[in-house]
C-alpha cells in the first residue's frame, strides 16, 4: 500500500479532494496533515481573538478577514458537534477520516488533546451532516495569494 501526505481539512479540502478518487482507485492512503488547519477548526479563534504564536500568525488563514469568512463553516461545525456531544475539532477530524482512504495526523500539545483527537475516530457522521460540512467548506473562500501575502507583510510591519 502506498500513501500520499497532503494538507487536507475542511479549511482546505480542495488541496486533497482530487487525490481521494485516485487513492481509492489505486488502493492508496491519503495522510491528511493539518486536518484542523493549525487549530482554526477548533473554533477557538476569531477576528477579535487571534492566535498569538508566530506560526499561526504567519498563516494567512488567521488573517482577520479569513477569521470573519470562516464563521459560517465554524457555525456548521458547532451545530454538528452539538448533535454528537463533541467539539468542533472532533467533528473536523471525523469529517476528514469519513473517507475510507484518509487517515489524519492532527497535532496536539497535551495529553487531553491527544485523547480528544482519538475520540473523533468513534464519531460517525450522518450523510446529511457530512454533506452540510462539505458544503460549508466549499463556501469558505479564504483570502489567498498576493492579497494574503500583502496582508501578512503589513501585519508583520505593525509588530
Amino acid at each position: 500500500m502506498l500513501s500520499n501526505q497532503v494538507e487536507y481539512s475542511l479549511a482546505r479540502p480542495r488541496r486533497g479532494a482530487a487525490l481521494l478518487e485516485f487513492a481509492a482507485a489505486e488502493s492508496r492512503i491519503v495522510i491528511a496533515y493539518s486536518p484542523l488547519a493549525q487549530g482554526l477548526l477548533s473554533g477557538r479563534y476569531s477576528a477579535t481573538h487571534r492566535p498569538a504564536g508566530r506560526v499561526r500568525s504567519a498563516n494567512s488563514l488567521f488573517l482577520p478577514e479569513n477569521l470573519d469568512r470562516v464563521v459560517p463553516l465554524l457555525d456548521t461545525l458547532r451545530d454538528v458537534a452539538a448533535a454528537h456531544d463533541a467539539t468542533p475539532a472532533q467533528i473536523a477530524l471525523a469529517w476528514a477520516i469519513h473517507h475510507p482512504q484518509v487517515i489524519a495526523i492532527p497535532g496536539a500539545s497535551s495529553v487531553a488533546q491527544v485523547e480528544s483527537n482519538a475520540a473523533a475516530a468513534d464519531i460517525t457522521l450522518a450523510d446529511d451532516e457530512y454533506a452540510a460540512l462539505t458544503t460549508a467548506s466549499e463556501r469558505f473562500t479564504p483570502v489567498a495569494g498576493r492579497a494574503a501575502a500583502t496582508a501578512l507583510a503589513t501585519q508583520a510591519l505593525r509588530r
